[in-house]
């Protein structure tokens, strides 16, 4: 009697059990760890780039190219959801978006598709809000293929972690998708998009020059769609003024003759007030940037701190200056002045901006001031 009761009491016990009957191996399942989406021909092309577990960790001894771990999907729809379930038709398992971390889209995609694109993409439960988030003129199946340096593990490219490598060299500043989404519905906000390419003239291994992800500018995204893309020297003025957070970045002051700087700084945490003035061609903006900076390099022991720190100011308020101008003649807002205007002078905003078919017609740069404080060069302090 008592070992029949054992006995039912065991039974009851293994019925109740939970089990993981319905789970399976990480092998057997596609995690897609980035996703490129196009738009062309009234068409959408989406691209799922998936890594092999293999990769994830850093190899010891000799490994296959990197291009041989990360098979690239590509699916096409009139519609988005079409081109996604055009990619599961041969992923030969089950196939989740949990894992994504970079997105990047086309120049196309940015042309007025972002809130059609995001509404799939989001209500499938699947994607999270912090993938970081890009945009590409480049062919999207080369840039979801690229290279690591010394084996490293594929996982840990620019791609996937920009802040480690913007910490040292503040470039152009990455973000996140919730923050391109805070201000897609809102009519004047202006969001810095970064840029990537894999175009690649630094790094080779021999006579071979793979393809490195790099940031080579940023699109000004406002109203949901792109005003444009913005680099190289046109894009300087708008790190002062526009960027969250710059880390360090070198600031090359050059002298009255000559094309090699005399000074190299390294700048740190720049912040630039603004104020709006209103005048009858429109609304002036007198910025005031304060920045702090260690010295790398000087060509002149001579110049004193004070007269370093003067030519440094004059430097940037030329590289503000040139990215108002030239960005301004592309009708692009690369600095958020109408956003400001938007936020704190509504009133302004709809009477110069809001009603008008160029909005950048009656903004207007008038002064900027640029104060420079070096700290210290190498180990030694400045003092004046």
């Amino acid at each position: 009697m008592r070992r029949a009761c054992v006995s039912s009491i065991v039974a009851v016990c293994v019925m109740l059990l939970t089990g993981c009957w319905d789970s399976k191996e990480v092998q057997s399942i596609n995690f897609i760890t980035a996703i490129g989406i196009d738009y062309a021909d009234n068409q959408y092309t989406t691209y799922a780039q998936l890594i092999d577990f293999s990769s994830i960790a850093k190899q010891e001894g000799p490994t296959p190219r990197e291009g041989s771990q990360i098979w690239i999907g590509k699916g096409t729809g009139t519609t988005l959801s079409m081109a996604i379930n055009n990619l599961y038709e041969t992923s030969q398992q089950q196939t989740l978006w949990t894992h994504v971390k970079a997105i990047v889209l086309s120049k196309n995609a940015l042309e007025g598709r972002l809130e059609d694109i995001f509404n799939t993409l989001l209500h499938s439960g699947q994607l999270r809000y912090t993938p970081w988030i890009y945009a590409t003129e480049q062919d999207m199946s080369t840039l979801l293929s690229p290279s690591a340096i010394l084996n490293q593990s594929a996982q840990t490219i620019e791609l996937f972690e920009p802040m480690r490598l913007y910490r040292q060299h503040s470039g152009y500043e990455p973000i996140r998708l919730h923050q391109l989404l805070d201000s897609l519905r809102e009519p004047a906000s202006v969001v810095l998009l970064p840029s990537v390419s894999t175009k690649n003239q630094t790094w080779h291994n021999g006579e071979e020059t793979p393809p490195l992800i790099r940031m080579d500018g940023f699109y000004v995204v406002s109203n949901g769609k792109s005003q444009g893309k913005v680099s190289g020297a046109e894009a300087d003025g708008a790190r002062y003024v526009n960027y969250d957070h710059v880390y360090q970045y070198p600031l090359y002051v050059y002298g009255k003759h000559g094309s090699t700087p005399d000074l190299t700084l390294t700048l740190h945490k720049p912040k630039t007030r603004i104020k709006a003035r209103k005048s009858i061609n429109g609304v002036t903006f007198d910025l005031f940037t304060s920045v702090k900076g260690t010295i790398a390099e000087d060509h002149d022991s001579y110049r004193s701190p004070r007269v370093m720190e003067q030519e440094a100011g004059r430097q940037i308020e030329a590289q503000i200056r040139k990215t108002f101008t030239t960005t301004k003649a592309r009708k692009i807002d690369s600095l958020g002045l109408v956003e400001h205007l938007y936020r704190h002078h509504p009133d302004w905003w709809r009477a110069e901006v809001a009603r008008r078919a160029e909005p950048l017609a009656r903004i207007h740069l008038g002064k900027v001031e640029v104060d420079v404080k070096i700290l210290n060069a190498s180990t030694y302090k400045y003092g004046e």
